[in-house]
């Protein structure tokens, strides 16, 4: 999507929007784009157009479309693609017609953005832009499918070189694209695939992992040892990490020998691109076993005390405790825990919390399991917390996000006893291994501004129906949250006073923020 935004951007500045027809009468022919890259986009939007009478889907009533041609010089398999600028993607469509105008035969339906097939050399194709209202602005394009690639099979495999785990510098760029079915892949008998070699020069573990560069296909990648027509896939069997048929691939490979890797999709419209790369596995994190957690420093929020953490490479410790009751999917298999510790704060209550890593591509969602107690199977004692509204029960172990906006793992602990030491065992769901964020953090201890009275002012505290705001500066935006750390409630202000309605609170501590050009000051109130 980066590279279509760097096209599309360079493009808009350097030419007009290009012309189309509002009619398949008199449509205008595309130019081909020698790639996926699509460097001869037409780029346009719908001001002016008009609902075409090829055009009769239903639920498009208010759509509007426009009109190209395109006619093959080579009869090959071609894609043709269209995507919304300044909008969601649902909001394009295409539509391909043969025939004549007046005459016109579809080919795709109502609801395509992407079409490819073996289009006639010399036939000419209609090509029906279509958007949700005349503002849509969108790029559109044609190319050509690549010739099928040379490690089309075992006996033509390309090699693969090492790289390091952070930078893959020796990775390769190939594609399924116009590839045929090997027959000796392990992850499928009918998907296309292509072949690669790699010698290791030294017996470890290596990790093999293919990302998508254009298209939308799932990958899969598998490990072979043998030799063309005879290739062993390597074994799955626990304890080995190898989980074939996935886009990260580990293998505990032998120096010098000579493995096989298949890289397959499914079909698409979209030519698939890919780029693979091998490393070798690293080292266990540090914290990879209950005895050895790594301390989170209690703070105010998330973003000031988080710290990056991974489970890459972390193992099963099953004789320093049992298996999490929750989030269990292979676990007892395959499953990477790390460890943290928590003291519980002065006030009693915390979050412990998990997200994201904006550079990971491979762990989507934790899971977490908090204990007391010393490491074992039985000495660790469940610390349990309150499920949230309108659950009425406890729990130690969540594998769901309640805390804010996204799927990771988060637990709030309230009444606590402070200077208590907190296990924290935290993994990736489903095998997952990667990168992720985590803090621990007391929203109640946000320190509030000691400002002169005279110069702002927060009443009644504690409140019922309402807050009043005054401050001898123009007040920009008021904000509060919640103990959690949650937005509950905002308003733009532009003036010196404001009340605010606070009846949808429900009661308990809350902390408002008063924006203004000067300064941010923050303040804890209490709603009864």
């Amino acid at each position: 999507m980066t590279r279509y935004i760097l096209l599309i951007a360079s493009l808009v500045l350097a030419c007009n929007l290009s012309a189309q027809s509002d009619e398949a009468n008199g449509a205008v022919a595309t130019e081909l784009s020698a790639t996926y890259e699509c460097e001869n986009s037409e780029i346009s939007n719908f001001q002016g157009f008009t609902k075409s009478a090829e055009f009769n889907c239903v639920d498009y009533d208010f759509w509007v479309d426009s009109w190209y041609t395109f006619t093959p010089t080579e009869t090959k398999m071609y894609a043709i693609e269209i995507e919304s600028l300044n909008s969601n993607n649902q909001n394009v469509r295409i539509g391909i017609f043969t025939g004549t105008p007046g005459n016109l035969t579809s080919q795709t339906g109502c609801a395509t953005r992407y079409y490819s097939a073996v289009l006639n050399s010399g036939q000419t194709y209609y090509i029906n832009a279509r958007g949700a209202s005349e503002t849509t602005q969108y790029r559109m394009c044609v190319y050509p499918f690549p010739d099928s690639p040379d490690n089309n099979d075992t006996a033509n495999a390309e090699e693969i070189l090492e790289s390091t785990i952070d930078m893959c510098e020796n990775s390769v760029v190939g594609y399924t694209a116009n590839a045929s079915t090997s027959g000796e892949s392990y992850c499928t008998n009918s998907n296309p695939d292509v072949w690669y070699t790699f010698t290791p020069t030294e017996s470890a573990e290596y990790t093999f992992s293919a990302s998508l560069v254009n298209g939308a296909a799932p990958l899969s990648i598998s490990l072979y040892n043998g030799t063309p027509g005879f290739l062993n896939p390597l074994s799955e069997e626990f304890p080995s990490q190898t989980n074939q048929c996935e886009d990260i691939v580990l293998g505990d490979l032998e120096a010098n020998e000579t493995y096989y890797i298949n890289v397959t999709s499914a079909l698409s419209s979209q030519a698939i691109y890919f780029d693979l790369c091998v490393y070798k596995s690293p080292a266990p994190p540090s914290n990879d076993d209950c005895t050895n957690p790594i301390a989170l420093n209690v703070g105010q929020s998330f973003e000031d005390s988080f710290i990056v953490a991974t489970n890459t490479s972390a193992t099963i410790n099953p004789g320093n405790s049992n298996f999490p009751s929750c989030g269990t999917l292979d676990f007892s298999t395959r499953g990477r825990d790390i460890w943290f510790t928590v003291v519980v704060p002065e006030s009693g209550s915390f979050t412990i919390e998990t997200r994201v890593e904006p550079d990971e591509t491979n762990l989507y969602d934790t899971a977490i399991e908090t204990y007391t107690g010393s490491c074992g199977t039985d000495t660790l004692e469940p610390y349990y917390y309150n499920l949230p509204p309108p659950n009425t029960t406890t729990a130690y172990c969540n594998d769901q996000f309640v805390i804010g906006g996204n799927q990771f793992a988060g637990i709030l602990f309230t009444d606590k006893t402070p200077g208590e030491t907190v296990i924290v065992r935290v993994w990736g769901w489903s095998q997952q291994f990667g990168k992720f964020r985590i803090a621990a953090y007391d929203s109640s201890t946000l320190s509030t501004d000691e400002v002169e009275s005279n110069e702002l002012e927060v009443y009644p505290n504690p409140i019922k129906n309402e807050v009043n705001i005054s401050y001898s500066n123009i007040i920009d935006e008021v904000v509060i949250y919640d103990i959690r750390g949650k937005e509950v409630l905002k308003n733009k202000v532009n003036n010196n006073y404001i009340n605010l309605n606070t009846n949808s609170l429900e009661s308990g501590l809350y902390i408002i923020k008063v924006k203004s050009e000067d300064n941010v000051h923050t303040y804890k109130i209490v709603k009864n």
